[in-house]
């Protein structure tokens, strides 16, 4: 069975549609960078801006609106994004 796989990207999003977020974008790769310096990130995508990604003790974590958390199970679209900004 040799299927091509699809390639998943998020959703193309002006960077000044979001309020509040910086401008510079990351790859998901580069965002773990950051994540792993000790930054804060979120997608364009994720409008909420309650919404984004650290490291707490080894875990990387989802932080939700109502400031409850999830450990964030990456999807091959998270990995495909290259929407990614820092908090």
């Amino acid at each position: 069975m040799n299927k091509k796989m699809e390639q998943v990207k998020s959703p193309i999003i002006k960077k000044d549609d979001v309020k509040g977020k910086e401008q510079k974008q990351f790859t998901f790769f580069d965002a773990m960078k950051e994540i792993l310096d000790g930054k804060k990130i979120t997608k364009l995508e994720w409008k909420d801006e309650g919404y984004y990604c650290f490291i707490k003790d080894e875990i990387l974590l989802l932080h939700n609106p109502d400031n409850t958390l999830n450990t964030w199970i990456v999807s091959k679209a998270d990995m495909s994004g290259t929407d990614y900004v820092r908090v």
